[in-house]
């Protein structure tokens, strides 16, 4: 048996049902999700030229990025990334649209210093500076990636300060989800502020 393609004219069938009301387009959010790129945050190394996150490419190579991305925050969330031999491991999501549109999403150990760096971070802003671009910009040091976030000051940005008695402790299970529902707008305490 061979193969052979056959052309179907489909000219002005293609779009019969668009801009009816009721219908969604699963290709279209299938497409929108397939887009987005995962940004792996890890330690910088000699091999990585002192950046600490890559994109993981088609071949299993790694395209190391710059440290830092102008950017508006889109979500966060939790999941839970399950191995054949290995313990579940919960992973850190943030997902961000740089200011070129593209869509990336950082991917980090939830119980890591990068998280924990992402999440106190985060949770000193206001909505209204959650609203506009931030800049985020990760730094290694030794073996651990730690990531500050500036939000937008005028023409600037201002790098977000974080109370010295919250330096070097890592945020638990309990207080990033908090930060996440409040990030995401999902938080009763967040819904009673806005009123």
């Amino acid at each position: 048996m061979t193969f052979s393609q056959v052309l179907i004219d489909t000219t002005g069938i293609d779009q019969l049902a668009e801009g009816m009301l009721g219908f969604s387009d699963d290709a279209q959010e299938l497409l929108s999700e397939s887009m987005m790129t995962t940004l792996f945050i890890c330690g910088a190394s000699s091999s990585s030229n002192g950046r600490c996150a890559y994109l993981l490419m088609e071949d299993g190579s790694r395209l190391w990025v710059p440290n830092s991305l102008t950017c508006w925050l889109v979500d966060a969330s939790i999941i839970t990334q399950t191995y054949e031999s290995y313990d579940p491991a919960d992973k850190l999501l943030i997902r961000v649209i740089a200011s070129d549109g593209s869509s990336y999403i950082y991917r980090c150990g939830l119980d890591g210093w990068a998280a924990s760096s992402f999440l106190s971070c985060l949770r000193h802003l206001s909505k209204e500076q959650l609203a506009e671009p931030i800049q985020i910009t990760l730094t290694a040091k030794g073996r651990a990636t730690f990531a500050a976030v500036a939000y937008k000051d005028g023409d600037s940005f201002k790098r977000v300060t974080i109370p010295n008695e919250q330096l070097g402790k890592k945020v638990s299970y309990d207080r990033a989800l908090d930060v996440i529902s409040y990030i995401n707008g999902t938080s009763q305490t967040n819904e009673e502020a806005s009123e």
